[in-house]
């Protein structure tokens, strides 16, 4: 009789540490879902961080080109003194304020987008921290699991 109840408290503690065992393993599981989840907000973060960046060097280029002709209306408008080249002076001028505000605004977000990144990339480090946490419990639990199992193979 007693033999049967220590036979039955082991098939219950085998029971019980082979749910823990399925639980660590539940959790690993959700925890990579969640890693692969962040890494793919981190991709597409840094997709976004690469097109403003692009972005940036277009209105950057765009800004050069619209300083070239500025300096050339000028040049003419000078050289001519004429109503005409001064109105396109002011076009110009015009056109390099907005080119301006446009390069802020894209360097501002590329800023966010860079920020956005570090602060997935931190999200990722602290699950893939978790995610080991979680497999070397599972590892233990499996070891625990194994041990009691040779345990009753000896009995």
């Amino acid at each position: 009789m007693a033999g049967l109840n220590s036979l039955e408290a082991v098939k219950r503690k085998i029971q019980a540490l082979q749910q823990q065992a399925d639980e660590a393993e539940d959790r690993a599981q959700g925890l990579q879902r969640e890693l692969d989840g962040e890494r793919e907000r981190r991709e597409k973060a840094e997709g976004d961080v690469a097109a403003l960046n692009r972005r940036i060097q277009l209105v950057e280029e765009e800004l050069d080109r619209a300083q070239e002709r500025l300096a050339t209306a000028l040049q003419k408008s000078l050289e001519a003194a004429s109503e005409k080249y001064s109105e396109k002076e002011d076009k110009y001028e015009e056109e390099i304020k907005l080119l301006s505000d446009k390069l802020k605004e894209a360097e501002t977000r590329a800023e966010f987008a860079e920020r956005t990144v570090a602060k997935l990339e931190k999200t990722i480090d602290d699950l893939e921290e978790k995610l080991a946490q979680a497999k070397e419990e599972n590892v233990g639990l499996h070891q625990t699991l194994d041990q009691t199992l040779n345990e009753l193979n000896c009995i």
